[in-house]
């Protein structure tokens, strides 16, 4: 497994990874208009990267298996798991193809790492209570701090 810094280049296989995350349980729930539609949503992804976006894509045998990005989102303009303007936010997202395979826990330990050479305190996801990237979270820190609709929003302290 090859972990490189996601760019500019990715935006395709992130939009496919952000359908990956709001589809987690194989229901089609998202498709690439109804995430557009969604301003919460589309927040993951509009105008990528940003300034202070950082993120980590996975590729196995040359081909992308899954990545994890952050961004810093406002309080006027939240995503699911916004804790406060100086806290990024996570997305992830694994192909289907490659689950199983340690992908969501290296890219996730990357974007870690990097978040705290950035010097940030904090980082925040949104994640479904019956999702099993929840347990994945867990075990590298993280805890439930909020509910959002249906989802926990969960923050590790840096």
């Amino acid at each position: 497994m090859h972990l490189r810094p996601a760019t500019a280049a990715d935006f395709p296989f992130l939009l496919e990874m952000l359908l990956e995350a709001c589809n987690w349980d194989g229901t089609p729930w998202y498709d690439e208009a109804k995430v557009r539609a969604d301003r919460r949503a589309w927040h993951y992804l509009d105008g990528w990267p940003l300034e202070r976006d950082f993120g980590v894509v996975a590729e196995i045998d040359g081909s992308p298996a899954g990545a994890t990005w952050a961004r810093l989102l406002t309080a006027d303009e939240p995503g699911y798991g916004y804790v406060a303007d100086d806290v990024p936010e996570l997305t992830l997202g694994v192909a289907p193809g490659f689950r199983r395979r340690g992908v969501a826990r290296a890219v996730l330990t990357e974007v870690i790492a990097q978040a705290r050479v950035a010097s940030y305190g904090r980082l925040s996801l949104s994640v479904d209570p019956d999702n099993p990237a929840r347990n994945l979270y867990e075990s590298l820190g993280f805890r439930k701090v909020g509910v959002v609709g249906t989802s926990d929003t969960m923050v590790l302290d840096l």
